[in-house]
């Protein structure tokens, strides 16, 4: 369905057209499958931050919440306010938040993890731990907390029960942790570039490299691995499979925006996925200064967000340098992946198909309403842009079956039976 105004209650969205057609050629370099420089895209959410650099993580309503490895937590908001969310910890680092939106907080130098509240009330959950930095949760909120010290992960109980889940000459300060849905934990080390594998019985594997010589955290989107290579100034995307390839920064420190393998970071250490799964927040430590230094200055923070290309962009990429059939594939394939499924709806496909028909691409449209309808057989408005595409390019046939088959979902679609009624010879 193609308009301005809204027709049987569904409201037609448009993409951005340039001189009547769709600039595709803005958005041929973006790459398959999240991974290309173009269509992720770097930005600074906050001015400096006073402290060093801990652990980032983000609640369901889109704060942020930055560790200083010192005393303090910053609460960011997605348009860069922050304030002092809470004072007077003890070695800040690796965080999480739990079911109930409250902040799960390590205290490295005080060898303990606590809970604070969303007004801000702290108590600590468990002592004892040997330099606690990352922490990841589990289904019941148990807890799972690289010692950095003591080369171990500890599993904290929710009422504070401490027991070693994992230990493994492997471990060179274990520093970022995530979880995966089957119970599985990805640990990367500070002292070196590895990436582990923590399976379910506490068993530890080697399961990648990062280039660098020392990781900060690790973070799980989109059934892939993100991690930050703390010594080497940029962040990776890991797959299941363990293949590593670079996702945002050249690797010379810096505190560029942009395009996400043009901009530059200085020593990434914590990173956490916003809640609409289509980005990630970084903290940089912008002036760090050598233990030497005899009068250091104030070290100061920022917060990065890298943002991953929307999937119209990643079509457009596909169909520009494959072709349809190329186009069918990646997005059968993005379809088909469980991570990726859900991420986007059918209204941002209609929306780039309608894009390219008004471009006078006729065959790109007809295919995009043809996966649309493949990928929602219940949506009477895909059915009703695949007819209006196959009338387009004069198909009357087609047209006038594919309006019936929208009719037939939604009987309320005026759009639809107007249009039978002008194709038939009526109207």
């Amino acid at each position: 369905m193609w308009g301005s105004g809204v027709r049987s209650g569904m409201r037609v969205q448009w993409l951005s057209v340039v001189g009547g057609a769709m600039s595709v050629s803005a958005v041929l370099a973006v790459g398959v499958a999240g991974q290309g420089p173009a269509g992720n895209s770097v930005r600074t959410v906050t001015d400096t931050l006073v402290g060093s650099v801990g652990g980032v993580a983000v609640d369901a309503l889109g704060a942020i919440y930055v560790a200083d490895f010192g005393e303090r937590v910053y609460k960011v908001r997605p348009d860069g306010r922050w304030e002092v969310f809470v004072d007077g910890l003890y070695g800040t680092s690796g965080n999480a938040i739990d079911s109930r939106g409250r902040l799960i907080q390590s205290q490295f130098s005080g060898n303990s993890v606590a809970r604070v509240d969303r007004d801000g009330t702290v108590s600590v959950v468990a002592e004892g731990l040997e330099g606690p930095v990352g922490v990841a949760l589990g289904p019941e909120d148990e807890m799972y907390v690289c010692n950095c010290r003591s080369n171990t992960i500890s599993r904290v109980s929710p009422d504070g029960e401490v027991t070693v889940y994992a230990e493994s000459e492997l471990f060179n300060c274990p520093n970022g942790i995530t979880r995966d849905d089957d119970g599985t934990l990805y640990v990367v080390n500070f002292s070196d570039g590895r990436v582990l594998r923590v399976d379910t019985t506490g068993t530890v594997g080697e399961f990648a490299v990062l280039p660098g010589g020392g990781n900060g955290h690790i973070a799980r989107m989109r059934g892939a691995l993100y991690a930050t290579s703390f010594q080497g100034h940029r962040l990776y995307r890991i797959t299941r499979e363990g293949e590593v390839t670079p996702f945002a920064g050249t690797g010379a420190i810096g505190e560029v925006d942009g395009p996400a393998l043009e901009a530059s970071f200085t020593f990434p250490n914590g990173i956490a996925v916003g809640p609409t799964g289509d980005r990630l927040y970084v903290n940089d430590f912008i002036n760090r200064f050598p233990p030497t230094a005899e009068a250091p200055p104030v070290p100061l923070s920022t917060v990065r967000q890298v943002t991953l290309a929307a999937f119209w962009t990643q079509l457009a990429a596909v169909r520009s340098s494959g072709g349809i059939e190329a186009m069918r594939a990646f997005h059968r394939a993005w379809k088909s992946d469980p991570a990726t499924a859900g991420i986007y709806t059918e209204i941002e496909v209609n929306a780039y198909g309608y894009a390219l028909l008004q471009g006078g691409d006729v065959p790109g449209a007809l295919a995009l309403f043809e996966l649309n309808t493949e990928a929602y057989p219940q949506s009477f408005n895909a059915w009703d842009s695949l007819a209006e595409a196959h009338a387009a390019a004069g198909d009357t046939e087609a047209a006038i079956r594919y309006y019936e088959k929208s009719l037939e979902l939604n009987p309320g679609n005026t759009n639809a039976r107007d249009k039978l009624a002008e194709l038939r010879g009526g109207g």
